[in-house]
């Protein structure tokens, strides 16, 4: 009877001293703007104890010790490893990180992995596009991705170009396909450039242009997507990185053989 109640004992001080050594810690995750993420995972290293943000970026989380370290990650930053070093409030800036950004594609209202939608979908990079002098946003592609055939709508230098993804799509809406710049729908009519949004879009402020090929990626957008979408992103400014590009061009234009035709006075 003694004998079980010492190894009660001893099992009621063991377990009081594990309960002991759980540690609380809290803090905040945001980005280098001080920006919260929400939905941020944050587990202790080596163990499946982990936890994720609420929308203003705080969370808790019971760890073993105070030597524990922190595993903070979410999509679209760098992972980062995090020792607690015995204290009870942690805040974490994450970077971005580029790599991950590229694994995702914006569908619509929503995101889907490329890798899940790589028949329906075609991105093509700024460091992938044509070379050269571009009069047209369409030339950046022209060649570049499957399906994809872009035309000049006519013979005059500098015209505007007629894409069609996958043949003709519908009847009485053309051949066009919808243009998203920047989550923002644009149509054919209004734009007050010839007919193409594309035509007041400066070539060089394009970071990636997304083709949306099949109804699988086009079906968020409707009627209007019947002829494919194409994403069109735009560049932006990085916090923490300074750059500056300059792109410039020179053309010079001869006349092959001029044609011996009539003047104003001669033709009247």
């Amino acid at each position: 009877m003694k004998k079980l109640k010492f190894l009660m004992c001893a099992f009621m001080i063991g377990f009081a001293t594990v309960s002991w050594a759980q540690t609380a810690v809290t803090g905040t995750i945001s980005d280098v703007q001080n920006v919260p993420l929400p939905g941020a995972t944050v587990l202790e290293k080596g163990t499946l104890n982990g936890t994720t943000t609420d929308f203003d970026g705080n969370f808790t989380l019971e760890v073993s010790d105070g030597e524990a370290v922190l595993v903070v990650s979410y999509l679209g930053y760098a992972t980062l490893e995090v020792p607690t070093n015995n204290q009870n409030t942690i805040n974490v800036q994450l970077q971005d990180d580029a790599s991950q950004l590229d694994e995702v594609v914006v569908v619509g209202y929503g995101t889907q992995k490329i890798k899940d939608v790589t028949g329906a979908v075609k991105r093509v990079t700024s460091e992938d596009f044509n070379k050269g002098v571009v009069n047209n946003a369409g030339q950046l592609i022209q060649g570049k991705a499957a399906g994809v055939n872009v035309t000049s709508s006519s013979g005059e230098p500098g015209s505007g170009q007629r894409i069609v993804i996958r043949g003709q799509g519908t009847i009485r809406q053309g051949s066009g396909p919808l243009f998203v710049l920047d989550g923002f729908p644009l149509g054919l009519a209004g734009t007050g450039s010839g007919g193409s949004p594309l035509n007041f879009i400066n070539s060089d402020d394009i970071e990636s242009i997304d083709v949306l090929k099949d109804a699988s990626a086009t079906a968020i957008y409707g009627s209007r997507g019947a002829n494919g979408v194409i994403i069109i992103t735009t560049k932006k400014g990085k916090a923490g990185v300074s750059r500056v590009s300059l792109s410039s061009s020179l053309g010079v234009s001869t006349l092959t053989r001029k044609l011996d035709v009539f003047n104003a006075d001669e033709f009247r």
